[in-house]
């Protein structure tokens, strides 16, 4: 049987907007029988753009105004922020991963990444380091769209001094098909406008000045049936395989609106960090060889030989480290609320949102 590990930390993220998407990453098991250095070298590829869009997404939709909310009042939002994949991230040329003599592919192989087409991809050849063929399987599908998913429940709370707070909580989601999931962020804005323009000037002057932080942090875990382990041995021994990612980054914004009614328009420039710790953990038996017949140096293909890994990859990488750009508004009736907005930077992401609150 075909055994496959479920990396579903996206699935998990969605399930806030949508329990039915799943986004399975499949055929992972198979990877790791090319040894933990391709192995990472492939899992690292394919799931590269997963890990930027999500980290831009989450660095999105902190704030819609420059203006801080006054002691007591608040607001509640729901929001979804989606970033786009440029072309060149959603498909993969294998040579250039540096991929080891063991993995062989066609000549000029692409293949999609999670977020690429959806589509067969490139088959792979795993052989021993004696020239022996162990296995071959195809690359993972891509999901056949470009826009990674970050949706975000948020509060944000005006305290003293022109200073609000805005807190990301979502407590812990288990699923047994899923695993477990928990956001959890804080933000902090504070107007500038009257350190630039003290005195009566401030109160005149036609629009309002910011400078805002935030912080988020995903936690996910899943752990691997044990049907569904990689186990070619002794198929149904629980060897403890398991997934553990945590996806975190921040932002620093300077943010300039005008409130026009109900209306307020902003734009904001600043910097903006995310980086990913992707563990697949435990112990991972397979085929690695053949033992030879007694006496010769032939390779005995009735007698397999096998190798047992332990934590075969672990990512850590910085994903996104650069400037960025924000445009966008919120509209207040009465208790009810309406946002947008549109990120430019190393990825571009969209986010919108509804939420209610009281006062400004």
């Amino acid at each position: 049987m075909k055994k496959k590990l479920r990396l579903s930390f996206l699935t998990c993220a969605t399930l806030l907007v949508s329990s039915s998407l799943s986004l399975h990453a499949q055929d992972v098991s198979e990877l790791i029988k090319s040894g933990p250095e391709d192995a990472t070298k492939l899992a690292q590829a394919y799931f590269s753009p997963a890990f930027k869009g999500f980290g831009f997404g989450m660095n999105s939709g902190w704030y819609n105004s420059a203006k801080a909310k006054n002691l007591g009042k608040f607001d509640l939002k729901i929001q979804f922020s989606g970033a786009l994949v440029p072309t060149k991230d959603r498909s993969i040329t294998l040579s250039s991963l540096g991929l080891s003599s063991n993995v062989k592919y066609d000549a000029g192989a692409t293949t999609p990444t999670l977020f690429g087409k959806d589509e067969t991809g490139a088959l792979v050849k795993l052989y021993d380091d004696d020239g022996n063929k162990l296995s071959e399987f195809n690359m993972p599908n891509g999901l056949g769209f470009s826009v990674v998913p970050s949706p975000q429940i948020e509060l944000t709370v005006g305290l003293i001094k022109n200073t609000d707070v805005t807190l990301r909580y979502t407590p812990k989601i288990k699923n047994e098909d899923f695993g477990s999931v928990q956001v959890l962020g804080f933000g902090v804005k504070h107007e500038i406008t009257k350190y630039l323009f003290p005195g009566k000037t401030a109160k005149i002057i036609p629009f309002d000045l910011a400078v805002a932080f935030g912080y988020n942090h995903l936690k996910y875990d899943y752990n691997v049936k044990v049907a569904d382990q990689l186990n070619d041995q002794n198929p149904g021994t629980d060897l403890k395989q398991r997934v553990a990612v945590n996806l975190s980054g921040y932002t620093f914004d300077a943010i300039f609106s005008k409130k026009f009614a109900v209306f307020t328009p902003f734009i904001s420039v600043g910097y903006n960090t995310a980086k990913t710790e992707l563990g697949i953990l435990g112990t991972y038996n397979f085929k690695s060889g053949y033992n030879n017949v007694p006496g010769t140096t032939t390779p005995d293909l009735t007698s397999p030989k096998y190798e047992n890994i332990t934590d075969p990859v672990k990512i850590n990488q910085k994903d996104i480290d650069g400037m960025r750009a924000n445009l966008g508004f919120s509209l207040h009736l009465a208790f009810f609320r309406l946002y947008g907005a549109y990120s430019i930077g190393e990825y571009q992401a969209v986010t919108a949102g509804i939420g209610f609150g009281i006062g400004k």
